[in-house]
């Protein structure tokens, strides 16, 4: 899943910073603060907008799909005061726009030079204002400067009041980061959070008030951000559920009827009616009821398998079709916010970067996978183009949605993602804001207690993602890590170990994984079916257990005690690979690791004495073993010799897994008999 390279141009040339532009005007920056106004007035923030600009926009090409497409979101006031004329620049402002153009610039970190990205520059920059006005408003000591003449204890203050409590490290970062840039010589203005003056002297002794008896404060628990809950199961199953059979038996048919309804509504236009007239909704009514609805078997489809809340009425019935036109576009909302659910749930990216896919994102030469923008991470203009693999259930909600787009969208337009009513942009336009179709589609369904204490908010799919991958998958970091386009392992488990109990879920099925294994494994050897040098240790203890307590063979309780003994209570006996298990104990060396750490699948050596062979894995041997003899057979027709020794070695480690299976290896292939005399004559006489 690396990013995919297309001949989009992204709006920029490759390797072009968003703020790269303005680092060329300046030049020599260290020297920035002692610079003239004048000299920098002219300079372009952004292309087209000088830095004396009364409103500054950044172009919507350096952000991602969504709400932060929105001309408000990308735009700001560099004023001190909400003054009516913004046009006149004061000393204070200009404090403040310098503050903000260093904001873009280059800054040191503690992994060397680094710049930051558009949306965390306006971030940035809207919580700069924020304080620049406070500080006019509340301490106007000085109208030459704004923000050298405060001290520490007026900081803290002007934090207080600005910024929320959970976001105060945020800002007090901020407010360091400027500090920083005026001491490189960026600005001349800079907070130089100075110490408080020391309070006067008291002319006469006091005591500190007495708290005896007074209530402890409890310590308050930092609350978990809302869009960072995963979907439990019971939502997961309910919602995929939903959008499994609208895909399949009504989504195209509710489309074609929406499209007839719309169409019949614009006739009525063009005559003069609207959609209240009483003949405009009968008219409409006749045709929901005369469309040939039909489930996917082409059986008359009269009742839903589940409730939604449908209608002028807002009734919650099971019964269809609907009596009125409303309830198809309710409907049509419904399927738009599911295919969005079900998108994110298979591909588990951003819901920018699926606010991003268009017409052009499946390949019909690899259909299977979906290329979008991605902005994170990336500092150029126009985002950095990656791919993510496509389920066919995903593949289906594509098709679905370029149903909807051929009603809706403008003749221009490419996007998948819509407005299916005017609102602050006209019906068709691009959605901004998966969230809100997607909390109203599951309050229509009646599955809002579901979705638990949170809103069912779409970020919420990408942490959903993190908990079934980490309970199902051995290496779930490095498959989330690709799959969610990380560049650093600790943000991947930053998913993973978000929700506490999602660590406590993982280590409760890892126990209950290590027990039916080890289960499985002690069948096996007792049978004589297992493999692997520690199939041998592992029966003879068995039978010293079974001699000391008198039994022929384990019962219940006894396979119990064993396996607890084993595995030490479940947290022991790993599963390396499929049918493959690692009976290292505590402080137990092994070749894999070179000393006592926990096994490391990737380097499982077949000669290594905790290496526990299951009966399952011997079908897997034999495949193996098959798929090396063609591969080597290639190898040496093309002539490529350290090939052929690559899998002449692989084929012998193959060999001494299981007995009969090299009997039967050996008996048909005489290439695979002579690697094995070969090596028993060198090395084993």
């Amino acid at each position: 899943m690396t990013p995919t390279p297309r001949s989009k141009e992204n709006g920029a040339r490759r390797g072009f910073n968003w703020s790269e532009g303005i680092w060329v005007q300046i030049g020599n920056y260290e020297a920035l603060g002692s610079r003239p106004w004048s000299d920098l007035a002219h300079l372009e923030i952004f292309p087209g907008i000088p830095l004396n600009s009364p409103t500054w926009i950044m172009p919507g090409s350096y952000l991602p799909a969504g709400a932060s497409q929105r001309e408000s979101f990308r735009s700001l006031t560099p004023r001190t005061r909400e003054a009516s004329d913004i046009n006149e620049l004061q000393p204070q402002d200009e404090s403040l726009c310098r503050a903000l153009l260093v904001l873009s610039l280059p800054h040191r970190t503690l992994t060397g030079i680094r710049t930051i990205g558009p949306s965390t520059w306006l971030a940035r920059a809207r919580q700069s204002i924020k304080l620049a006005r406070c500080i006019v408003e509340n301490f106007p000591d000085r109208e030459d400067g704004l923000w050298s003449h405060l001290n520490r204890d007026e900081w803290r203050a002007i934090i207080a009041m600005t910024t929320p409590g959970d976001y105060r490290n945020r800002t007090l970062s901020l407010v360091r980061d400027l500090a920083a840039y005026g001491e490189r010589g960026l600005m001349s203005d800079f907070p130089g959070i100075r110490k408080a003056p020391p309070p006067r002297p008291r002319t006469t002794p006091t005591s500190e008030p007495s708290r005896r008896g007074e209530r402890r404060t409890p310590a308050t628990s930092k609350k978990p951000k809302l869009q960072t809950e995963p979907f439990s199961d019971e939502f997961v199953t309910a919602v995929l559920g939903r959008a499994t059979w609208l895909q399949d038996n009504l989504a195209s048919q509710v489309i074609d009827c929406w499209a007839q309804l719309r169409e019949h509504a614009a006739v009525a236009a063009r005559s003069g009616r609207t959609t209240s007239n009483p003949r405009t909704i009968e008219e409409r009514r006749l045709i929901i009821a005369n469309f040939p609805w039909k489930d996917a078997d082409g059986h008359p489809l009269t009742e839903l398998p589940w409730e939604v809340k449908m209608g002028r009425q807002r009734e919650i019935t099971a019964v269809w079709p609907p009596r009125d036109a409303t309830s198809i576009s309710v409907m049509v909302g419904i399927i738009q916010a599911l295919n969005f659910c079900t998108l994110s749930f298979c591909d588990g990216a951003r819901s920018s970067e699926n606010l991003d896919v268009d017409d052009n994102s499946v390949s019909p030469a690899d259909p299977e996978r979906l290329t979008a923008r991605t902005f994170k991470y990336e500092p150029l203009p126009g985002g950095a183009y990656r791919d993510w693999p496509l389920h066919p259930r995903a593949i289906k909600a594509l098709e679905i949605q370029q149903e909807i787009a051929k009603v809706i969208r403008p003749e221009e337009g490419t996007h998948l993602w819509m407005l299916l009513t005017d609102g602050a942009e006209p019906a068709g336009s691009p959605l901004r804001n998966a969230t809100e179709p997607i909390v109203e589609a599951i309050r229509k369904l009646g599955l809002t207690t579901l979705s638990g204490s949170k809103r069912p908010h779409a970020h919420r799919w990408r942490h959903t993602i993190a908990r079934l991958v980490a309970l199902c998958v051995a290496a779930a970091p490095q498959v989330l890590m690709d799959l969610f386009g990380h560049r650093d392992l600790e943000i991947t488990l930053h998913y993973i170990l978000s929700n506490p109990s999602i660590a406590e879920e993982v280590q409760r099925i890892a126990e209950e994984v290590a027990y039916a294994l080890a289960e499985e494994a002690i069948v096996d050897v007792e049978s004589g079916k297992a493999g692997g040098p520690a199939a041998k240790p592992l029966r003879s203890g068995l039978n010293g257990l079974k001699m000391r307590r008198g039994l022929e063979e384990l019962g219940a309780e006894t396979m119990s005690e064993a396996i607890s003994i084993l595995t030490f209570n479940g947290r022991l006996w790993a599963s390396v690979r499929e049918g493959v298990l690692c009976t290292k104990g505590l402080g137990q060396f092994g070749p894999c690791t070179r000393g006592s750490g926990a096994p490391d699948p990737g380097n499982c050596h077949t000669t290594c004495d905790h290496r526990l062979e299951l009966a399952r894995a011997k079908a897997d041997c034999l495949r193996a073993l098959r798929a090396l003899q063609r591969d080597r057979d290639q190898a040496a027709t093309s002539g490529a010799d350290l090939q052929v020794a690559y899998f002449d070695g692989q084929i012998l480690a193959q060999l001494k897994r299981w007995p009969d299976v090299r009997k039967q290896i050996l008996a048909e292939s005489p290439v695979a008999r002579a690697i094995w005399n070969a090596r028993r004559s060198g090395h084993e006489s």
